[in-house]
């Protein structure tokens, strides 16, 4: 979850834990042009450690927080501050999202409750902090590229990417019925989940992304500046409309063969034609012609099979997939198909 913690609430919460024996101080730099550092690290028993990094009154910081231990935490100290927090990571989860009151050096103060202090306990953690302009609250945690820049991100009709990547996020990012903080939470998504682009604009409070979950799902608005463009299997980021379905339905194939398939349960496995329209990044759809001479089309998106033509004249059959190495399963009702990765992928 983010909380954007008020500053009158700063004096309310210790900074420090009172069974601590030392406090070891990293400084953070962050790289030319980059808006965004991580460290990866452990504690043990009662060590703390202050990630120190300098930023300008106005700016915005995230931090966010990934642990292997439930009582390891951080909080943030303003600048010339030693003990009293403005954000507490025990009492307010393990992310950190607001407009800096202060210029100066700002601590991250990460460690482990008392009573896992005491176990002797270890916590290995990976700490992410963000610092961009704070009248540009929506950029992408790390990525120039990514959709939090000032403009808002462009729809695959228009040339952006296909699909988006959760990033910058400890446990989970939100997906709202409405492009708002005030929306109802509807789902909420890992780190790495893949959601389809389906458009983004900005609001009042930032800029928005319209997605649904790759293969399908609630269909909701995320905060853009925890999104980036998702790798394809071929290791580029596929960019533009997918229109392997049209060219499929217009017989313009970039590859025909057969494959094993069987038509009827009971049925054993013989070959069928096939044809692929391929769009790249692991897009393709694959049409079968079925030894009755019918046709079934079969959509892969990310070199997933996600789903067939099944209508209400043929019963709406289940889909269903299994990969064994590069070799898709494919049940559609009675139907099974098996299909290579290379009928998908090309080569």
């Amino acid at each position: 979850m983010r909380y954007l913690v008020p500053v009158f609430l700063c004096t309310l919460l210790s900074a420090s834990p009172l069974w601590a024996l030392e406090i070891r101080t990293e400084r953070v730099h962050f790289e030319r042009g980059e808006t965004s550092a991580v460290v990866e690290a452990s504690i043990r028993g009662r060590e703390i450690v202050d990630y120190v990094l300098g930023a300008r009154q106005g700016q915005y910081m995230n931090v966010s927080m990934a642990t292997d231990n439930t009582a390891n935490y951080f909080n943030i100290l303003a600048p010339g501050e030693d003990e009293v927090a403005m954000f507490n990571g025990s009492t307010a989860q393990s992310q950190y999202e607001g407009v800096l009151p202060a210029s100066g050096d700002y601590k991250i103060r990460v460690y482990l409750m008392r009573s896992a202090a005491r176990r002797d306990e270890v916590a290995k953690y990976r700490l992410e902090m963000i610092i961009a302009d704070g009248d540009d609250q929506t950029r992408a945690a790390g990525s120039e590229q990514g959709p939090g820049a000032e403009h808002v991100p462009a729809s695959p009709e228009d040339g952006g990417p296909r699909n988006w990547e959760v990033t910058g996020v400890a446990h989970g990012l939100n997906l709202r019925e409405r492009a708002s903080r005030s929306g109802k939470v509807i789902a909420t998504y890992p780190p790495g989940t893949v959601l389809d682009n389906l458009g983004c604009l900005r609001a009042e409070d930032g800029i928005w992304c319209d997605v649904q979950q790759l293969g399908g799902g609630p269909r909701g608005y995320v905060a853009a500046r925890f999104l980036k463009p998702a790798v394809s299997p071929d290791g580029s980021a596929s960019m533009g409309p997918d229109d392997s379905a049209l060219r499929a339905g217009q017989g313009d194939f970039d590859a025909t063969g057969p494959i094993p398939c069987a038509q009827f349960s009971g049925q054993p496995m013989g070959q069928c034609d096939f044809g692929v329209a391929r769009a790249g990044g692991g897009y393709a759809t694959v049409v079968v012609t079925r030894p009755d001479g019918t046709k079934r089309a079969i959509f892969f998106r990310k070199r997933i099979p996600i789903g067939a033509d099944t209508s209400e004249a043929d019963g709406y059959h289940e889909f269903h997939a299994d990969k064994e190495r590069d070799l898709h399963l494919i049940r559609v009702g009675p139907e099974r198909y098996e299909i290579p990765d290379a009928v998908v992928l090309g080569g």
